[in-house]
């Protein structure tokens, strides 16, 4: 059989297409030919919204910024003095007995120690090592303090109990606000009083609401600022909160008050560090 004779039964008779044919037909083959593929819409099984974000958020991390990121600046005094203020009021509250001892231990930047075994109420002799010599410390009985000194010799004065663990001072900021400026009125610079009366009950033994209620009170105080690259006496690196120095005078950084960075706890002036503290039962015991 002849295939070719079957393909034209089939198809029938053919002709050649005209110019205008061949001319529309040559431009739809160069269109398809040049134009761009459309993209197509890729779909991420599996992938969430919080997928994709932090996808984003990868790339702007590894993308170059065209300015540079500030530094961050740092806590400000009030924000660390608040958050020393809430790690102090979280803590236990111990009641000391009145026949017991406030021990402190502080250490200087040349090395030396310094401690004291100061009366919880103030009528109990206590004692201190202060700069390698050692003295006692009169309790106040019956408005007198009887002083031992050399040679047998003693010295009686009409005193008033001070005691190392006080119990009548304020637990609310204002109040403790008040109570600091009227300990320090008229006693020549205010703030470098107030100064010196903060790192003084700052210092001793504190119930957490009376210390709670001593950093939101500085907290109040103007013109406080913050160093968070701080040293203590030790070398640890603190957070300090004080006052500008032209306001307080030139006093320096003695009015610095220095704070743990993570537990926030009291880690002396600028001038000393307390290395340890406690409740004792007797002078000489330590905690």
């Amino acid at each position: 059989m002849d295939e070719m004779q079957l393909l034209r039964d089939f198809a029938g008779p053919a002709g050649l297409p005209g110019r205008e044919d061949l001319a529309r037909k040559r431009a739809e083959l160069l269109a398809a030919a040049t134009a761009r593929p459309r993209r197509r819409r890729v779909l991420w099984g599996g992938v969430t919204a919080a997928g994709l974000a932090a996808a984003a958020a990868a790339a702007v991390v590894l993308t170059p910024a065209a300015t540079p990121v500030p530094p961050d600046p740092g806590p400000e005094p009030v924000r660390i003095l608040h958050a020393a203020a809430a790690k102090a009021r979280a803590l236990p509250d111990v009641v000391p007995r009145p026949d017991q001892f406030v021990y402190t231990k502080t250490r200087l930047a040349d090395g030396r120690e310094n401690e004291t075994w100061a009366s919880v109420d103030g009528t109990h002799d206590g004692l201190q090592f202060l700069y390698g010599h050692e003295a006692s410390l009169a309790g106040c009985r019956d408005g007198k303090r009887v002083q031992h000194e050399s040679h047998g010799r003693t010295v009686t004065n009409r005193c008033v109990p001070h005691p190392a663990a006080p119990t009548d001072l304020p637990t609310d900021a204002d109040t403790m606000l008040a109570y600091l400026h009227k300990s320090t009125h008229g006693e020549g610079d205010t703030l470098h009083d107030l100064g010196s009366e903060v790192i003084e009950l700052a210092e001793g033994y504190l119930r957490p609401a009376v210390r709670a209620a001593l950093y939101e009170a500085v907290a109040k105080v103007p013109g406080l600022v913050a160093r968070t690259d701080a040293k203590d006496a030790t070398g640890r690196t603190v957070l300090g909160v004080t006052w500008d120095s032209t306001t307080v005078h030139g006093i320096g950084n003695q009015a610095e008050f220095l704070f743990d960075p993570v537990t926030f706890a009291y880690r002396g002036s600028g001038t000393d560090a307390v290395v340890s503290q406690g409740i004792v039962d007797a002078v000489r015991q330590r905690p």
